[in-house]
């Protein structure tokens, strides 16, 4: 039997597991909170990068705070879009399966991790919360996924960077942009392709182990639990 690491309360992982189980169970709220965390923080930086010109330079405030509230509108915007984008995302992976309101983050790092090696740990409670996150799992690596990424980001890009050069304005660094993003979807894609054939097969694992699984019962908290039971 494969032993669940336990985690310490500040343990970086564990704190992603957690904001990962938050997301999933109120993906509004997470989605409002990330739009509200980008929009506080480019508020800060703008204040950081205008407040010196009024300061030490010669443009007064009255010229300068218009063009921060028009940069802080422009980021706040492009926060909503992308928290939009990721939302649909989210909850398209989630469709079939989400992480337990009150799954361990100890366990759910474990089965995540048996999911990617498409093995069963021996461990009861990490093997059925792994079977219940496999459609989860296969939906996020499947490339239908990886050709929607591809389309909301990468596609746009690449034809703006094409129709730059084309027009003899484009640069050195678009230009590694662009190769940049052809080498990560050239790796990303075969390295999910292989983790949902792993998910896949420890599916396949567990059914012959332990008969045909019931989804609709969710896995329960692991009894080692220290009673997380979300995220503010």
């Amino acid at each position: 039997m494969t032993h669940t690491p336990r985690m310490s309360r500040f343990n970086p992982i564990r704190q992603f597991m957690l904001l990962q189980r938050y997301g999933q169970n109120h993906p509004w709220k997470y989605m409002l909170r990330v739009v509200l965390v980008v929009t506080v923080y480019g508020a800060i930086l703008l204040a950081l990068c205008f407040v010196p010109i009024t300061v030490f330079g010669d443009a007064p405030l009255s010229q300068v705070w218009p063009w921060m509230l028009a940069a802080l509108a422009g980021m706040a915007v492009c926060a909503a879009l992308g928290a939009g984008v990721g939302l649909l995302m989210l909850r398209w992976t989630i469709k079939e399966a989400k992480v337990p309101h009150d799954a361990d983050p100890n366990t759910l790092r474990t089965a995540q991790r048996h999911l990617r090696r498409g093995e069963l740990s021996g461990d009861p409670q990490v093997d059925r919360l792994a079977q219940y996150l496999a459609p989860q799992f296969e939906r996020a690596n499947s490339n239908r996924f990886f050709a929607l990424i591809g389309l909301v980001t990468g596609v746009p890009y690449l034809v703006f960077a094409g129709i730059q050069f084309s027009n003899g304005t484009g640069n050195t660094f678009q230009l590694f942009l662009a190769l940049f993003v052809l080498v990560v979807f050239a790796v990303a894609w075969p390295w999910a392709r292989r983790h949902k054939r792993n998910a896949q097969r420890l599916r396949k694992v567990y059914d012959a182990e332990h008969g045909p699984f019931d989804a609709e019962t969710s896995p329960r908290r692991d009894e080692r639990s220290h009673g997380d039971t979300g995220v503010s």
